[in-house]
């Protein structure tokens, strides 16, 4: 039994104990343990804001007194073809030359070094790609804390009012002249064309009234449904399922809501919702949805406008 077998055992039964149960007691030495990093963002000053992305990392707490985890000393066993207690022993001397020769780096696990905080780990980049899982290669990334403006609809006034002030002339310069005749028959018929009026209302003043009125009543208005309800907001369906692209995820819902609103104005002919997470605790803010993941994956590929770290997820597994 040399000391490489025992290093390659033992890294691989770590290694094994960390992507099954995300975490290894090593007695002697401390606790490897994997850890969910919820996405957060971060407020800046000229009014964007950072997105965090969500992460899975390995992170090491420093314990000499721990206890082994209970299958750590029997997988090592059964490797090297020995009792629980030989393996327990040879484990032991295994982790005292590892602390004498600090900073080591550990094959397929990772590096241990020591600073005034005590001893630190930094895990291997494959073994921290392999636990990051479905997170790997997400950054951070800047979005812009505005709404885009949404174009105001003019109503066109009615050519009325024009054509109103020519036949109200004309029908002054009719008036205007009925009254400059002589006496006689030609009054009779100028008094029968000419409207009969109270004394208290006035040729001049009823002709007045009449320009005001031809001049600045407009016609009627009815709503326009299409105008006045504005496009249909689109939203996932959670009875059909399909599966969906996750843009940025925040504890706050409020902040979660707006930028939900603002790729709803991007996107209008798309679906956008807020898909909670099964604790409640995330908010993840959801564009566009497809029956499988290959299609949600195409979709991903036309939207230019989504974040490169954009991820799929399942729209049946998550509280609506």
């Amino acid at each position: 039994m040399t000391s490489e077998k025992v290093l390659t055992e033992f890294t691989a039964i770590v290694r094994e104990l960390l992507l099954q149960h995300d975490r290894a007691d090593i007695p002697g030495l401390g606790t490897l343990k994997v850890e969910s990093v919820l996405s957060a963002h971060e407020l800046l000053d000229d009014g964007k804001f950072v997105v965090h992305p969500t992460s899975r990392r390995i992170s090491f707490e420093e314990n000499p007194a721990i206890e082994s985890s209970p299958t750590l000393v029997p997988s090592l066993a059964a490797k090297l073809g020995v009792a629980d207690e030989r393996a327990s022993e040879v484990l032991t001397l295994l982790v005292t030359e590892f602390l004498s020769q600090v900073p080591v780096r550990i094959p397929e696990l990772g590096t241990f070094t020591r600073s005034d905080d005590g001893l630190r780990f930094t895990a291997n980049p494959d073994l921290a790609a392999a636990v990051s899982g479905i997170y790997t290669g997400l950054s951070s990334i800047t979005v812009e804390h505005e709404i885009a403006p949404q174009p105001v609809q003019r109503r066109q006034r009615w050519p009325w009012a024009a054509a109103a002030m020519v036949v109200v002339a004309a029908g002054v310069y009719f008036i205007t002249q009925g009254n400059n005749e002589s006496n006689g028959p030609a009054e009779e018929t100028a008094a029968i064309s000419t409207p009969v009026v109270p004394d208290s209302a006035p040729t001049d003043s009823l002709t007045t009234v009449a320009i005001e009125d031809s001049v600045d009543q407009e016609p009627p208005t009815f709503p326009d449904p299409e105008t006045e309800a504005g496009p249909e907001t689109l939203s996932l369906d959670h009875e059909a399922g399909g599966y969906t692209l996750i843009v940025a995820s925040f504890p706050e819902e409020s902040t979660a809501l707006e930028v939900a609103e603002r790729y709803r104005n991007i996107y209008p002919d798309i679906p956008v919702g807020i898909l909670r997470s099964s604790d409640s605790t995330n908010h993840r803010v959801a564009v566009g949805q497809a029956p499988t993941i290959s299609e949600a994956l195409d979709l991903k590929t036309k939207l230019n406008d989504l974040p490169p770290e954009s991820w799929v997820l399942s729209i049946r597994d998550v509280g609506i």
